[in-house]
């Protein structure tokens, strides 16, 4: 989880300023794919993980927390976007993916998992 925060919090904000050639667009918008895709895997692991006791019960809160955060996150998107442009987006978001390592590297060394 660590090693996909940090890359979502490197790749949207490096779009902005490699994105406007096709190579540094093609290879950012992979990167960024890549890491994006392991999100819902990665953290529906960690919840299982952390309640292997109640297994069912940790995936259907995930399902409903990964559903509610799609439904609230699209209406404030639209605000973001018409407040801040598209470049501000992507600093939020590579702001909030970073802020998301810090949350993962801690909840780590707290487990002791380094």
């Amino acid at each position: 989880m660590l090693i996909i925060a940090v890359s979502l919090a490197a790749a949207m904000p490096l779009l902005l300023l490699l994105g406007r050639s096709r190579l540094g667009g093609a290879v950012l918008l992979i990167v960024w794919t890549l890491a994006y895709g392991g999100v819902s895997v990665g953290l529906q692991t960690w919840m299982i993980k952390a309640a292997p006791q109640a297994v069912e019960a940790a995936s259907s809160l995930w399902v409903a927390v990964f559903n509610v955060s799609i439904g609230l996150g699209a209406p404030a998107g639209g605000v973001i976007v018409d407040a801040l442009a598209l470049q501000g987006v992507l600093w939020l978001g590579g702001a909030r993916a970073l802020a998301a390592a810090l949350a993962v590297w801690s909840a780590r060394t707290r487990e002791g998992l380094r």
